[in-house]
């Protein structure tokens, strides 16, 4: 009786030790914000993040759906497929990080690092241990990179130097790219059985790609695409990219262990509420906290932001329901196109707060429509 207890608890609990993991890294990310943020001059944070934003729509484009993909052609065995996926992913790596040259206005020597991410997102292996969900080892491989980026951080401070505050983040891809393809190699455990089921069809594959690359864009497209170089605006996002990275953390682990129903909405749902309710409520202690001296614009977008996390969180639970149904297949795609050709078509909105509550109109309107489509699918099967 008891082992049913322990065994029934492990099965509720088990994101809850590698969401402690993962809130170290991330803390380890804080950290360096704090150093940074207290240590260098707006104009060249935003300079920073700016890049870092439009590097990470890069790093996206080469992960393209391709991380889910990777673990089910890994819980299935089919590592001729997923080879070829990482080759694919090779192959966008060094023509998204092209892209990123040509359309940059800063000089490359003073960005250079930065086009190192796109090609350790695309070579890491960390797939391979999420497929066998040895996320302690997955856990272990973000602290590890946090570490070494927090080194990096403490360098640039004492030096003030723009080279060493452009390597902190290719630091933790590198750092991080390394680590995992050390742990990757010795499994603790031997790989799942072959279950024909767990290889993705054509159609869900295409799917998978559609939706996991319309969740990896959200974090970064709006602030790229609406708004301008506004110092306020991503120094405020670095503190939306700690609610994404956890998020998209614990949505991974959820992933791998096939999670539905109550327990996988409590996990997306509760942490990013909490956060919502903080900046909702302190959000000039949570921007005294990160930077030496917020401005008063970055405190409002932090407040006029707050629902952000929530509506993510709620955005990823649609997705997470969504991402392997072959009827639904084209819906991330299509949702994906409709974002960037209307945030094209919108004139550039120069108010940093006007930039964050229309991007949370945004991802309200995606919810509303994921929604409507479930609701929508669930009726016609019920019907049928």
């Amino acid at each position: 009786m008891e082992n049913k207890t322990r065994h029934k608890l492990s099965q509720t609990l088990y994101p809850l030790w590698f969401v402690g993991a993962n809130l170290v890294a991330r803390l380890g990310g804080m950290i360096i914000l704090v150093l940074i943020g207290h240590a260098f001059a707006s104009d060249m944070l935003g300079a920073y993040f700016s890049m870092l934003a439009l590097v990470g729509l890069a790093v996206t484009a080469t992960q393209a759906g391709s991380g889910p993909l990777l673990i089910r052609f890994a819980q299935s065995n089919q590592y001729r497929f997923a080879l070829g996926i990482v080759i694919i992913r090779l192959l966008i790596a060094v023509i998204a990080t092209a892209i990123v040259m040509i359309t940059t206005p800063e000089p490359l020597t003073t960005y250079w690092p930065l086009i190192l991410m796109p090609m350790a997102a695309a070579l890491s292996p960390d797939w391979k241990i999420a497929a066998r969900t040895e996320f302690s080892r997955l856990g272990a491989i973000a602290v590890i990179a946090q570490l070494v980026g927090i080194s990096t951080a403490i360098w640039a401070v004492m030096f003030d130097h723009a080279i060493a505050l452009f390597a902190i983040a290719p630091s933790i891809s590198i750092s991080g790219l390394i680590a995992s393809s050390v742990l990757a190699v010795h499994p603790r455990k031997p790989q799942p059985a072959f279950f024909p089921g767990h290889t993705p069809s054509r159609t869900t594959t295409y799917g998978l790609i559609g939706f996991t690359l319309l969740a990896g864009c959200l974090p970064n497209l709006d602030f790229v695409l609406l708004g301008q170089d506004n110092d306020a605006l991503f120094m405020a996002q670095r503190v939306f990219l700690f609610c994404a990275g956890l998020l998209a953390a614990i949505a991974s682990t959820l992933f791998a262990k096939r999670q539905s129903g109550t327990l996988r909405d409590v996990w997306l749902l509760f942490p990013m509420a909490a956060i919502s309710l903080v900046l909702m409520g302190a959000p000039d202690q949570v921007a005294m906290l990160i930077y030496a001296a917020p401005s008063p614009e970055l405190v409002a977008v932090l407040q006029q932001g707050a629902l952000w996390p929530l509506l993510l969180a709620l955005l990823t639970r649609q997705i997470l329901t969504l991402q392997e149904m072959a009827n639904a297949a084209w819906l991330g795609w299509l949702c994906l196109i409709v974002l960037i050709a209307t945030a094209l078509l919108i004139s550039p909105i120069t108010a940093a707060t006007d930039v964050i509550v229309f991007a949370q109109y945004r991802l309200g309107l995606l919810i509303v429509v994921l929604v409507a489509w479930s609701a929508i699918t669930s009726k016609r099967r019920v019907s049928a």
